[in-house]
């Protein structure tokens, strides 16, 4: 087998993951006006090897910091070597291609990030990944929660390379909001819950898996963005769960139709505690793949919070080892902006 071969993926129970189908024509979707810019660049410089891209996070959903958030785009490949070959010295973050390539195949996905794409002052973070592994990652054989817990959410595929991978996204996208009624009840303390408490539940387990600078109530502020999103699809989810029998139903409320064992409950905590693990060793290696990091995140922490940050030039040669302790008083004070904005929007009755 070569080095850009792709295996077969396993078969789980309730998933089977096959590659995308592919088509011989591609009808370029009508991407939003603020990353329709990005789109035709990675169309141009990827040609047939660009499979889909996804728009998701919070320029898509509207919430803070807004306009002022870079775009997120998972940006699906046919090909980790040949999408960096293909876009040389096109995109800032382009390095040899064959160690971006070795890169991205180790805890998938890379980010590669483009500077005022577009007229977007704060730029596009791209999260690269295979049409192959994006398969893997959102079924029930997902080495760790980072792709499902970012797209079992809202998100807009606003780009296709065919109907056909579009179609076969979309079903990609349909298994991973499924999949969550395996294990969302077993964090839901009441008895009986309905569709927003667990989509809110879903997202707190979801942002708990992560070391995230943001408050626990800032995921007031992304359910609400996102409530008639997730009363539709998973209010659908949960009452197909009811007619395969893992849920009943009490009017629009819901519970478990057996009570979970203490395996299960093992299962997702060291599946959760894995991912946590994984996301924090993914760091590392963005700052290899990411462009100007240290100075995006410091851009990102003020725009969100209002903190004003200097790096002296131990910190900014040696991150590592000197920004520690400069990053742990950040993160708490971010923690407490968020949760007073958090809680002017319940104030105010918007959630």
């Amino acid at each position: 087998m070569s080095m850009n071969d792709q295996p077969r993926a396993p078969e789980s129970a309730r998933s089977i993951v096959r590659p995308f189908p592919r088509a011989s024509t591609a009808p370029a979707n009508q991407a939003p006006p603020e990353v329709r810019d990005i789109v035709e660049l990675l169309s141009e410089a990827c040609g047939r090897d660009l499979v889909a891209v996804i728009f998701f996070g919070s320029r898509l959903l509207g919430t803070s910091p807004g306009d002022q958030s870079a775009a997120d785009l998972f940006v699906v490949v046919e090909n980790y070597l040949r999408f960096y070959e293909a876009i040389g010295s096109r995109l800032p973050a382009a390095r040899h291609s064959g160690i971006m390539a070795s890169l991205n195949r180790v805890l998938t996905p890379n980010i590669i990030y483009l500077n005022e794409p577009g007229g977007m002052r704060a730029g596009a973070k791209c999260f690269v990944v295979t049409e192959y592994d994006l398969g893997h990652e959102l079924s029930a054989d997902a080495k760790d929660h980072f792709f499902r817990g970012r797209l079992a959410q809202r998100v807009d595929v606003v780009f296709a390379r065919s109907d056909k991978d579009r179609l076969a996204l979309e079903r990609r996208l349909e298994t991973a909001r499924r999949l969550t009624v395996d294990w969302v009840p077993l964090y839901i303390d009441d008895p009986s819950f309905g569709v927003l408490d667990f989509c809110r539940r879903m997202m707190e387990v979801s942002y708990a898996a992560e070391i995230r600078p943001e408050a626990r109530s800032r995921v007031h502020e992304v359910v609400h963005a996102q409530a008639s999103f997730f009363r539709l699809a998973y209010g659908r989810v949960l009452q197909d769960a009811v007619r395969e029998g893992l849920l009943l139903a009490e009017g629009e409320r819901y519970r478990v139709a057996k009570k979970p064992s203490w395996r299960e409950r093992r299962k997702w905590y060291d599946f959760f505690r894995r991912s946590k693990a994984r996301a924090t060793m993914r760091w590392f290696k963005y700052m290899l793949t990411f462009d100007d990091w240290l100075d995006y995140i410091v851009r990102k922490i003020e725009r969100r919070s209002g903190i004003r940050i200097e790096l002296s030039k131990s910190e900014r040669r040696f991150p590592i080892i000197f920004l520690w302790p400069k990053a742990v008083r950040v993160i708490r004070a971010m923690r407490t902006v968020e949760a007073n904005r958090a809680s002017t929007i319940v104030e105010r009755g918007d959630a």
